[in-house]
C-alpha cells in the first residue's frame, strides 16, 4: 500500500543528506512525499510570522499517514521540527526517526556527526485531565508553544501512557547501518499501522 509520508528535518544542515533520501522514492516508487518544503521554515517564520509557519506545517500534513523525522547532527535543536513532530502525535500519524549523518553531503563528499534524537525532548505531560504537548528544554519540561492541550489519545499508540517522552514510543533507524534504501518501505509501513493507518 503506498503511504504519503512528511519529512521533518533541519534544512540548512542536512538539505544534500536529505535529498538522497527523498530521492530514494523516486526509485523505488512505493510513497509519495508530502511536506517538503524547498527553504528554511525559520526564513520563512522571520519575513511571514510563526502563524504562517505553522499554517504551512499543517497544511502539508494533511493527508499524510507517516511523520519521517531524518535526524542529523542538529536536528534536536530546530523548533519547527519539534512542532511537527507533536502535531503529527495529535493527528494520529504513525511516526518514526531515521538518522542519515552517516550520508555524505553531496557537496562536500563529507558525512557528519550523529546527534542527540529529537524523540527525546518531546512528549505529553497532564494538565487539567489533558494530554499537554511537552519540549525539554536547557533547564527542564515546558508546555510546547503553538500547541494547545488533547483530549484523550489520538492515536493507539498513546493508550495506557501516562506521560510518555516519545522516545519510549517510536524507533529510530539508521538510513545507513539499517540498511535504509531496501528497508524504508517496511518501516513506513509498521508505524502507519502501530498508528493504526
Amino acid at each position: 500500500m503506498a503511504r504519503t509520508v512528511f519529512f521533518s528535518f533541519h534544512y540548512q544542515r542536512d538539505i544534500f543528506r536529505v535529498q538522497q533520501v527523498k530521492q530514494h522514492y523516486v526509485a523505488k516508487g512505493n510513497y509519495t512525499a508530502a511536506g517538503y518544503f524547498d527553504g528554511s521554515l525559520e526564513e520563512k517564520a522571520k519575513r511571514e510570522g510563526d502563524q504562517a509557519v505553522k499554517g504551512l506545517i499543517d497544511r502539508g500534513l494533511i493527508g499524510a499517514s507517516v511523520l519521517c523525522v531524518l535526524i542529523g547532527a542538529e536536528t534536536y535543536s530546530r523548533r519547527w521540527v519539534a512542532y511537527e513532530i507533536l502535531k503529527a502525535v495529535e493527528l494520529g500519524m504513525g511516526v518514526l526517526g531515521i538518522r542519515i549523518h552517516q550520508l555524505k553531503d553531496t557537496r562536500t563528499g563529507l558525512a557528519d556527526v550523529a546527534g542527540t534524537s529529537p524523540f527525546e525532548l518531546v512528549g505529553y505531560g497532564m494538565k487539567n485531565g489533558k494530554r499537554q504537548p511537552m519540549i525539554h528544554y536547557s533547564d527542564g519540561w515546558k508546555d510546547a508553544p503553538y500547541l494547545s492541550p488533547v483530549n484523550g489519545d489520538p492515536a493507539p499508540y498513546l493508550v495506557g501512557k501516562d506521560k510518555p517522552v516519545f522516545s519510549s514510543l517510536f524507533d529510530v533507524h539508521d538510513w545507513v547501518n539499517d540498511d535504509g534504501y531496501n528497508r524504508f518501505d517496511t518501516w513506513v509501513e509498521a508505524v502507519a499501522r502501530q498508528a493504526g493507518r
